[in-house]
């Protein structure tokens, strides 16, 4: 009798221990999830590489066993090579609105904690734009850094961003509000939360003549309150649209532009509660559809101003890592070539500073691909020529822009 009672309870002990067991384990799942869950918060996002998705399906044959399906898509985004616009802050005070952009109400230059990314906080209700965007080239991509307070009301506005036609810069953004709209336009509507607990919410309005052509709306992962810092990239393919978060894409339109010239981007913030904003940073509007392996091999030159610096200095910018990427991968699999690399600048500083660090520049890149893709430094060759060569107008910010560049010439 004593044995039975004793095997009793050591059996009660060992089942509460599996129990403790369990609730320990639980509880550990619980704390990898949530760090998981925050870590999403503090990644950037500007490069993608092309791969394969897959998700699996289950279904039941007639005999009742399950097949394994899969269907197969790619992450098909590509930035453009040719930068037309960028717009990182780098020349504007903190606490200051960018002095080349326009709005109708306010907004003003932050950073967070230690990190030196610079973002425009959307302060109220009103529209936004860039001066520097004067033209939306048929086959281009726009990017940018998106980031929303933890705390947004689900019944504060949703960011809109705009690519629309205006006559008069000067007023005609104006008409991109919540309620009101310009004759041609396509209007994108993000928003962290809907009425799905952990999605946010996106929306899709195309205008022609003043007329609604397309209008749509979806519940999201990509952007929501659990993931708040994202990388946004529109993709504008003639009337084609796709819109890629995180290089996810989310919206695929074969006719949403139309026949109209579509020379702004319009940024659109309403109603803010709880001190919660939308911040924009590292803005990127380039032409896509450049051939840079044929540029190289076949005709022997390559020309990009997508490869950035900070002002006044040699050190290369990260978003420019993409397009220097692809040239390393070139290098590597074409062992016998070799090239020259030809830094411009514009007109900005005076002429011997300028040729100085148009030669540091190239320097800079040679040695991004000798350390990043183990390139042979005999196979490289640097040279700067300042502002002695310039493509364009320097007393304009877009011509300033063009003459900044890149060359890589085969030797």
């Amino acid at each position: 009798m004593k044995h039975a009672e004793d095997k009793a309870v050591r059996e009660a002990e060992n089942r509460a221990k599996r129990r403790i067991d369990k609730g320990i384990d639980d509880v550990y799942d619980k704390a990898e999830e949530e760090i998981d869950g925050k870590s999403t918060k503090k990644k950037r996002y500007s490069r993608y590489k092309t791969t394969e998705n897959e998700n699996e399906i289950i279904k039941n044959d007639e005999k009742g066993t399950k097949i394994e399906r899969k269907a197969r898509s790619k992450k098909d985004f590509v930035p453009g090579t040719e930068v037309v616009f960028t717009d990182a802050f780098k020349n504007d005070a903190i606490g200051d609105f960018p002095v080349t952009w326009n709005t109708n109400s306010s907004g003003e230059i932050v950073t967070f904690n230690d990190d030196a990314t610079k973002w425009l906080m959307l302060v109220g209700k009103g529209q936004y734009t860039p001066d520097g965007i004067t033209e939306i080239p048929e086959n281009s991509t726009f990017e940018f850094d998106l980031y929303v307070d933890d705390n947004y009301n689900y019944y504060a506005d949703a960011l809109s961003i705009n690519f629309v036609e205006v006559k008069d810069r000067r007023s005609d953004f104006t008409k991109w509000d919540r309620f009101k709209h310009g004759p041609n336009g396509v209007r994108l509507l993000l928003h962290p939360t809907s009425a799905s607990k952990g999605f946010g919410r996106t929306e899709v309005q195309t205008y022609l003549d003043n007329s609604l052509i397309v209008k749509n709306q979806k519940d999201i992962k990509e952007f929501s309150k659990n993931n708040n810092l994202v990388h946004v990239a529109v993709w504008r393919q003639k009337t084609r649209m796709r819109v890629y978060i995180d290089g996810q894409k989310i919206w695929d339109l074969p006719r949403a532009f139309g026949d109209a010239n579509y020379n702004a981007i319009v940024f659109g913030a309403g109603d803010i509660k709880d001190g919660a904003h939308y911040y924009l940073a590292n803005l990127r509007l380039a032409v896509a559809g450049k051939d840079m392996r044929k540029a190289l091999l076949e005709t022997g030159k390559f020309v990009t101003n997508d490869i950035l610096f900070d002002v006044n200095s040699a050190d290369i910018q990260s978003n420019s890592y993409a397009v220097l990427d692809k040239i390393g991968k070139i290098l590597s699999e074409n062992p016998g070539l070799k090239l020259q690399i030809v830094g411009h600048t514009d007109s900005d500083g005076s002429a011997d500073f300028n040729l100085e660090l148009s030669k540091k520049r190239a320097e800079s890149i040679k040695n991004y691909f000798v350390t990043h893709f183990n390139i042979n430094a005999d196979r490289l060759q640097t040279i700067g020529k300042g502002e002695s060569e310039p493509v364009s107008d320097n007393k304009t910010a877009e011509g300033k822009q063009k003459n900044r560049r890149v060359e890589f010439i085969k030797i």
